[in-house]
């Protein structure tokens, strides 16, 4: 029998520690909690967690003696707001198999990296899905400097795979470094776009893009694409999951229903909010004759700025429409003046003052003056939270 051990290992002597930790915990009944370590102590704190394994995956694991067969996830979920998801641990193994078959995982391919913070939903799947298949994975912390980078992309071989988050397609390819072997570059985790496609390209011409769908409630799998990196279509994200149904709205809105649906969003007080059987992912898009989903962005909430209707939706494009603007992300806060307030992150490797007022000047093309109250916060790809959302 293959040990956990020799399937799934951190780069890291101590966060491997903890990884194997984890993955006893979930090969047997014992119920675990995963989320930030910040968070860990005050969620623990809560009466019906309190007996549970705890654990961010990379840094600490405490043990527990509840035994459930249950995993609760931290995540950020659709809406980006931290929320606590519930699972049988049997609907993720479900999910994790249907992950290794569709991919597929092989132990053909010389070797599998994962960059992926491993408490993520992401990172947690690339676990799982390992794990279910025995092909071995190696998760290594994601390089925080230009020179790890740099170093990162010697190592590569080729007929490897590669676990990432989108924004990190920047910092992986560099005009100085060409790989003409084939490598596989798989994405989840936000939106993967033609720019970064494009940006990744000239490094690694022979590269096939596996671009994967879903959410955190879903499994988180929900549809899985890939193509040669020169036939990469944004918005392109293959066929679903087996046992996996799509459908989309009259407005274009995606809904799915799934067996590896979460059993519940769960507050810190233990009472639950139970899932719809067509859950709506709050993306918009459509399906092709033969099956495939094409996602063509989230849902363009209209909001009333300064007593005009504005569509989020229109802001987005403007501000991906600037020169040297790589990606952006909408949302709205609320203000005591000006009431529901647009938020941008603009996702940039050029010089922050000039993108801003560039930026601004877009966005006063499409509301006008208005584009002046605006929030708008300049981001380098090299900040971003460990998620990778923007």
């Amino acid at each position: 029998m293959v040990s956990n051990s020799s399937v799934v290992a951190h780069s890291e002597p101590g966060a491997n520690l903890v990884v194997q930790r984890y993955l006893a915990a979930f090969s047997d009944d014992s119920s675990i909690l995963v989320a930030a370590s910040p968070r860990l102590a005050s969620l623990r704190s809560a009466d019906w967690l309190a007996d549970w394994c705890t654990t961010d995956c990379a840094s600490t694991f405490e043990p527990g003696r509840c035994s459930t067969d249950e995993l609760v996830i931290e995540t950020s979920g659709t809406t980006g707001e931290p929320k606590l998801v519930r699972y049988r641990k049997q609907t993720l193994r479900d999910c994790a198999t249907a992950i290794g078959k569709t991919l597929p995982l092989t132990a053909q391919r010389e070797a599998y990296v994962s960059l992926v913070n491993p408490r993520l939903a992401y990172g947690l799947s690339i676990t799982h899905s390992h794990l279910s298949a025995g092909v071995p994975v190696t998760i290594k912390r994601a390089p925080v400097s230009l020179d790890s980078w740099e170093e990162f992309r010697h190592e590569l071989h080729a007929n490897s795979s590669v676990y990432l988050l989108p924004h990190q397609s920047y910092l992986l390819a560099h005009k100085n470094f060409r790989l003409d072997d084939p490598i596989e570059l798989i994405f989840a985790g936000g939106r993967l776009t033609q720019t970064m496609v494009d940006h990744l390209y000239t490094s690694f011409p022979d590269a096939t893009i596996v671009n994967m769908y879903g959410q955190a409630e879903m499994g988180p799998r929900i549809a899985i694409g890939r193509s040669a990196i020169s036939d990469f279509c944004e918005g392109h994200v293959g066929a679903a999951l087996p046992g996996v149904k799509i459908r989309t709205s009259q407005e274009n809105s995606i809904e799915v229903d799934t067996p590896y649906r979460m059993t519940s969003y769960v507050a810190v007080d233990g009472s639950a909010q139970p899932t719809p059987t067509w859950w709506p992912t709050g993306d918009i898009g459509h399906l092709s004759p033969t099956g495939d989903l094409y996602v063509d962005g989230r849902a363009a909430d209209d909001v009333n700025f300064l007593g005009t209707r504005v569509r989020l939706r229109d802001l987005s494009d403007a501000v991906r429409g600037v020169d040297g603007v790589l990606d952006a992300g909408v949302s709205v806060a609320e203000h005591k003046v000006y009431g529901q307030q647009p938020s941008i992150r603009v996702l940039t490797q050029a010089d922050a003052a000039d993108i801003e007022a560039r930026v601004r000047k877009a966005l006063a093309a499409t509301i006008g003056t208005s584009a002046a109250a605006v929030l708008v916060r300049v981001v380098d790809p090299a900040r971003l939270t460990e998620s990778g959302k923007i």
